[in-house]
């Protein structure tokens, strides 16, 4: 897989990054002054505006490709490759050894900037009961083509190492954080942890390619979400007296091998959602390891129909759905939890044409109640309530309201049951379509 870019093209962008690169700036020979960069957004204009290239750029890196690319990978380089020098505050890059011929460092940066995509597994540590029961039962989940649930063994750390062997790269990511204290055993992977591991093309760089990273964040939400909303997890806050940040290991695939490339820790908020994220028992009925892992399996049988669907119309609102859903539960902020929570009905429900004519709040009062309630009394229940809910909703958006009391905080729980309860009913049929058409 490559961009194939025309020679004549490749050409062009070799002069461009050539002509700038004498004026990149180094401070203490590792770090590059992004400033001094402005000049490679010129070879932007040289790329394909449209068409497969341009769109398998924005997807891979974003908006300005090029300028991210020899940045992020000049960046890498210096940090991986040159000594750090106190002494010299900044200079140019063509003053650093090995990097005086501009015609040669741009020439390579653009046959690899040809090569892209790249490919990527992004490894996150899961919850030490997800990790017991794969050990002591199911050993490994595939989710998807593009996303496993593993146990860290022998075969796992001969797949994915730990090291790459590189000396500034294992120091800086063993450093970061809190490094190797919570996965890493003397540069080994904790052998009784599991590990969520989501397949990514795309670009990483030295600071992170936002649009690669973002969307395995987004991935990682929507599994996490659909878990909630499926009740196979349930969250168990805890309290930390020192928080951590979840980490993202990053390895990139080398000529059929996986190579740890790097560490991307995720914010606060998410990390301790996700750290809180447990095996949900049913309030006591899953008693037994058994019963337990039956239950997982089904409910990622069904988290697995979701994301291995073929038909993106069919699942792209669902998805997105379990992301707001997910971070509803995300942060301490209530207010913006209820918002969140009441985008999360929209989109699965909503409907622009519809809506213009009976009214938003109308339309998914109406088709929530009718979708979830099993019986004409819990129907109306959620009507009388679908309409208490968006009185908060209106008093927040746009009233300002500063905070919600009890019984507000009694609808927005209800509203998140709702929530879950149509991303069940959507999942099912899913589910029943998936089945007619095998």
């Amino acid at each position: 897989m490559s961009l194939n870019i025309h020679q004549r093209c490749k050409e062009r962008l070799i002069e461009v990054i050539a002509e700038h690169l004498g004026n990149v700036l180094v401070k203490n020979k590792i770090f590059i002054e992004r400033a001094s960069c402005i000049g490679l957004l010129a070879a932007e204009s040289i790329l394909p505006h449209s068409g497969d290239i341009k769109e398998t750029l924005k997807d891979s890196i974003g908006e300005i490709p090029i300028f991210d690319f020899v940045y992020e990978s000049l960046s890498r380089e210096l940090a991986e490759n040159i000594v750090y020098d106190s002494t010299l505050p900044l200079v140019k890059l063509t003053d650093i050894e090995g990097y005086q011929d501009v015609v040669e460092i741009a020439t390579r940066l653009v046959h690899e900037f040809d090569s892209l995509p790249w490919q990527y597994t992004f490894s996150i540590e899961m919850n030490s009961d997800m990790a017991k029961l794969l050990h002591e039962n199911i050993g490994e989940y595939e989710v998807s083509e593009n996303m496993t649930i593993r146990k860290s063994d022998a075969d796992f750390s001969s797949t994915y190492p730990p090291m790459s062997g590189i000396e500034e790269r294992d120091k800086s990511i063993s450093n970061r954080g809190l490094g190797l204290l919570s996965l890493f055993t003397e540069h080994s992977w904790n052998d009784s942890g599991a590990f969520l591991q989501i397949k990514n093309n795309g670009f990483v760089g030295q600071y992170g390619s936002a649009e690669t990273h973002t969307q395995v964040i987004e991935k990682l939400k929507s599994f996490c979400g659909l878990g909630i909303a499926l009740r196979l997890f349930k969250i168990n806050p805890t309290y930390r007296s020192t928080p951590t940040k979840a980490k993202f290991y990053i390895h990139k695939a080398v000529h059929d091998n996986w190579i740890i490339l790097d560490k991307h820790e995720l914010d606060y908020d998410i990390s301790d959602t996700f750290h809180d994220l447990v095996i949900h028992d049913l309030d006591g009925v899953l008693d037994t390891q058994e019963k337990k892992t039956s239950r997982v399996n089904r409910r990622l049988r069904e988290i697995g129909t979701v994301f291995s669907c073929g038909n993106l119309s069919k699942t792209h609102k669902l998805l997105l759905a379990c992301q707001w859903l997910f971070e509803s539960y995300s942060g301490k902020n209530e207010l913006l939890s209820f918002v969140q929570t009441t985008i999360v009905i929209e989109i699965l429900l909503g409907d622009k044409a519809s809506s213009e004519q009976v009214g938003l709040g109308a339309l998914l009062r109406n088709r929530c109640a009718y979708l979830i309630g099993v019986s004409q009394t819990q129907r109306n229940e959620i009507l009388d309530d679908f309409q208490k809910i968006y009185d908060v909703r209106s008093k927040i958006v746009h009233g300002g309201k500063s905070r919600l009391n009890y019984i507000e905080r009694g609808l927005l729980a209800k509203l998140q049951w709702m929530c879950r309860r149509v991303i069940q009913e959507e999942v099912k049929l899913l589910s029943e379509d998936e089945k007619k058409d095998t």
